[in-house]
């Protein structure tokens, strides 16, 4: 059966859209793959309708997924390891969105507030143009690979994460990899959605990224304090723990990543400065 599409109808199918299963008549919903069968045209209307249910409405997933985090993490991350899907957002849904939210904070802070932010800043007298239009241009460099800093930076804290709890057999290497897709994206949701909203003003901006780096520290704790049911002597040995194994992380990462950018040349324009300055100085 099918019916001519109309001004504000789609042609009428008698098979679900998404999966092409056969539909019976008067279907709102497939009954194979659960799919809402979308009879009308978009309009602006439904596509805000849309966004609510996905969204912003009291039973979607989101803000259902926002705040357990909060207040029940292993109830999110342990029912996701435990095939729970339908309750929560999924892991990857939640970085993906984490990681959107990321790209409209790197846009406001680029377009709009990169120049006023460093003018708050009191840099010594004796930095030189050139040197500050290299941190300039560093943090420009980072904010704009945010995405693919959070993306690399999963693996790694799973794997030390897996190292830290080598003698726990509960979890293995990709469910921690879906703790730290859970837990990173929800810090980083909540830090992003902060500094968007104070980002006009330098103090309340600078005071709230220091409150993320606590933030992240104190969070993963309590992540994997609720799904480890761990006591806080354990806590504390864990997490120092974790700091040794992921100082030596970051150190062989910090050398590869200097030896990178070396390569192609990132310093030149800082050490020519450098030399300037000497040079003037005798």
């Amino acid at each position: 059966m099918n019916i001519e599409k109309s001004e504000n109808t789609l042609v009428v199918v008698n098979y679900c859209r998404n999966c092409s299963k056969n539909l019976s008549p008067h279907a709102v919903f497939c009954n194979y793959c659960g799919g809402k069968i979308i009879k009308n045209r978009i309009t602006v209307k439904n596509l805000l309708e849309d966004f609510n249910d996905r969204f912003l409405s009291i039973d979607g997933a989101f803000p259902k997924t926002f705040l357990a985090l909060f207040k029940k993490p292993e109830d999110v991350i342990g029912g996701y390891i435990n095939g729970v899907r339908k309750k929560y957002m999924s892991a990857f849904g939640y970085f993906a969105l984490s990681l959107s939210i990321a790209g409209i904070y790197v846009f406001i802070l680029r377009e709009y507030f990169m120049d006023s932010i460093f003018e708050s800043i009191a840099f010594p007298e004796e930095k030189n143009q050139a040197q500050l239009n290299f941190i300039k241009k560093f943090a420009a460099s980072f904010n704009e690979y945010q995405a693919l800093t959070s993306i690399l930076s999963i693996p790694v804290l799973a794997l030390i994460s897996r190292i830290v709890f080598w003698n726990y057999k509960q979890f293995n290497y990709l469910e921690h990899t879906v703790i730290y897709l859970y837990a990173f994206s929800h810090i980083n949701l909540t830090f992003y959605i902060l500094a968007i909203l104070t980002i006009w003003s330098p103090k309340l901006y600078y005071f709230f990224s220091f409150l993320g780096i606590i933030g992240y520290i104190i969070y993963l704790c309590y992540v994997l304090k609720r799904l480890y049911r761990l006591s806080f002597y354990k806590l504390i040995i864990k997490t120092s723990l974790f700091a040794l194994v992921g100082s030596i992380f970051l150190i062989i990462i910090t050398i590869i990543a200097v030896v990178i950018m070396a390569k192609m040349g990132m310093f030149d324009e800082l050490i020519e400065s450098i030399k300037a300055v000497n040079e003037a100085k005798n």
